[in-house]
């Protein structure tokens, strides 16, 4: 009974996503690699066999006089394979007969050997004023996202084809980067930007591929893709911390599969890839996106480098911290945010969806967690914009009360000190509130910032230059090399019957 609701849950969600896919009366453009837009939009028509589909087909069909090596068939840009991939494999039936023909040719002709390693002539742009561009016969970035489109679509060219070496090749890839991405994560981590066009990359892997065994890392890939994105997708948004922030697009895209919050109200292309795939995410990560386990729960994990692949950058950059409570998320990084990372995020909820406490700050900064109490520490005060709510000030603490969730905040000369309180923990925000005045501690030394929280636990912080700053939970000093701790997480999930 439940997987029934589970789908038609989805299929609900599903109508609304192929309203916004086929609402606009235009396509878009195929210039450069505009048809990372257009192409969606244009197959979302085809599939739903509206008014526009006859139209549609045509402008799926048109040559690119770009791809004059690829008798016009653009296979340049990563974002174009992946449409060009979904649209040769999931729509070719309707295509016309000498078109799909041509899309062969141009597929065995670009994958007879690695495109990866032969010059374009004449080379091309990705748009007019990009800076990046390749002089191979395909992308050659090498972000997760772009890495991702780019692998998964030569491998399935080539497997098309019958290009056994370039197959061969790009498996091992496939092989390497699954393998690197179960073991240490990737470079663009919980990115709120890129996080699904990654995903929608090995959709295509997952439905397309003919070989059982890259069929299975494709498989490996998405379980993984999704379980991390269910850790940072709550109540219809994106939480914190994560790497290249800064847009709602991962968000909207897994929405389709986890629902939640208001539904978007503008469309995300990659839903395309999503609607018309065949792999659901497993029930436990389900579980995990609806926060249906024991909490509240602490989660510890490390991220790579960005350019993980590169000598001596295998290893975890980044050291997260995420508490997941009944009614608030906060979560943080050992070094705090800079680059394109944010380092802070608390999002408590506010009716069906979620509001969020916003940071920012000039200057390096640290910052320790223990659960539901944080501490701060930079080189000059930051800005804060607190949640919606109730906000007052005694005996030094600033408190403010969210629907469900309060929060008192101890301000430093350069920083700050929050307790994050609950239901499920404090009772109301008057015995919070107490609590706090009565039995929270804080003291100030030097460089090291020490605070008891309401309940009895304590938590330090030392930064240490440009290393990782010390840290102690209780008592006792955080050992920062065994840092990674999920299995709480994974034995709460056991513990819960499937949705």
């Amino acid at each position: 009974m439940m997987e029934c609701m589970v789908c038609l849950l989805f299929h609900i969600r599903a109508n609304w996503a192929w309203h916004l896919l086929t609402a606009p009366e235009t396509f878009g453009s195929i210039a450069y690699e505009y048809e990372k837009n257009s192409y969606p939009r244009a197959l979302a028509d085809v599939w739903a066999g509206n008014d526009q589909a006859a139209e549609a087909l045509a402008f799926l069909q048109q040559p690119d006089p770009e791809a004059v090596e690829t008798f016009e068939i653009d296979l340049y840009s990563s974002f174009v394979l992946k449409g060009q991939v979904r649209k040769y494999f999931a729509f070719g039936d309707q295509l016309d007969a000498d078109y799909r023909d041509r899309m062969y040719r141009a597929m065995d002709w670009l994958t007879r050997t690695d495109p990866l390693t032969q010059t374009a002539n004449p080379p091309r742009k990705f748009w007019s004023n990009s800076q990046d561009d390749c002089t191979t016969l395909v992308d050659c970035r090498n972000t997760d996202n772009l890495r991702a489109m780019r692998e998964t679509s030569v491998y399935l060219m080539a497997e098309e084809t019958g290009n056994e070496a370039t197959r061969q090749l790009y498996k091992a890839h496939l092989q390497r980067y699954v393998s690197t991405l179960l073991d240490i994560g990737m470079g663009e981590w919980d990115s709120s930007i890129y996080h699904g066009h990654t995903t929608a990359a090995y959709l295509n892997l997952y439905d397309f591929a003919a070989d059982p065994e890259v069929q299975q890392l494709a498989a490996d890939a998405l379980d993984w893709l999704f379980f991390t994105a269910a850790l940072k997708y709550w109540r219809g948004s994106w939480t914190f911390p994560a790497k290249r922030v800064d847009s709602d697009s991962a968000a909207h895209f897994f929405w389709l599969y986890f629902g939640q919050g208001s539904p978007p109200e503008t469309l995300e292309n990659d839903w395309l890839y999503a609607l018309t795939s065949d792999y659901r995410p497993p029930a436990p990560v389900l579980q995990l996106a609806h926060r249906a386990f024991a909490r509240p729960l602490e989660v510890r994990r490390t991220h790579p480098h960005y350019e993980n692949w590169l000598p001596g950058l295998y290893g975890p950059a980044f050291y997260e911290t995420l508490y997941l409570g009944r009614t608030y998320q906060l979560g943080s990084l050992a070094r705090g945010t800079g680059g394109d990372w944010q380092g802070l995020g608390l999002a408590v909820a506010a009716g069906a969806g979620s509001d969020e406490l916003q940071l920012s700050a000039a200057g390096p900064h640290t910052i320790a967690q223990y659960e539901n109490l944080l501490i701060w520490q930079g080189a000059a005060p930051p800005e804060l914009t607190l949640p919606a709510g109730r906000v007052d000030t005694e005996s030094a603490v600033t408190f403010v009360e969210t629907e469900q969730t309060w929060l008192a905040l101890h301000v430093l000369p350069a920083g700050f000190v929050l307790e994050v309180g609950e239901s499920a923990t404090h009772g109301n925000f008057v015995d919070f509130r107490q609590q706090v005045l009565a039995r929270s501690r804080l003291t100030v030394m030097d460089d090291r910032v020490e605070y008891q929280g309401s309940q009895g636990k304590t938590l330090a912080l030392q930064p240490q230059a440009d290393e990782l700053p010390q840290v102690w939970r209780d008592g006792q000093r955080h050992d920062w090399a065994n840092h990674t701790d999920t299995a709480d997480l994974f034995h709460a999930l056991e513990d819960m019957p499937p949705e």
